[in-house]
């Protein structure tokens, strides 16, 4: 296991291969979440923009029981926003975080690699030479 040069080369290839996957994995995911969030801005800016439209409407028909009731909806979905976006944020944060890790321990298997590489190389011209 330790000596065999062409499994330290296809164990280093797999290493850097997964590293690379788990780059492309957290910039998807990274890209996913700033869909959701543009999505749920988008949808608030709508909803408020129609309950705005309907609590000026009551506004003008004197309603001020409806439009006070508008008003408390508006207040709703921006808190919910608000929830959301904190939601989001500890997402990014929880996946930024296990990417880190991740990147780490990869990187780490990829130094453990190259040692075990290294030495096997030297044992090899260690033998050769004592032969």
């Amino acid at each position: 296991y330790g000596g065999s040069s062409t499994f330290c080369h296809f164990s280093l290839a797999m290493v850097e291969q997964c590293l690379r996957g788990e780059e492309l994995r957290a910039r998807h995911q990274a890209a996913l979440l700033k869909l959701r969030k543009k999505a749920l801005r988008e949808k608030a800016g709508a909803e408020l923009a129609w309950l705005g439209h309907q609590k000026r409407c009551l506004e003008n028909l004197q309603d001020s029981k409806g439009a006070s009731a508008m008003a408390a909806k508006q207040r709703k979905i921006l808190m919910e926003l608000k929830q959301e976006q904190a939601e989001i944020q500890h997402l990014q944060n929880i996946y930024r975080a296990a990417h880190q890790e991740r990147k780490l321990l990869l990187k780490q298997q990829r130094e453990i690699l190259r040692m075990r590489y290294s030495t096997s190389q030297l044992q090899e011209k260690l033998h050769n030479l004592a032969g």
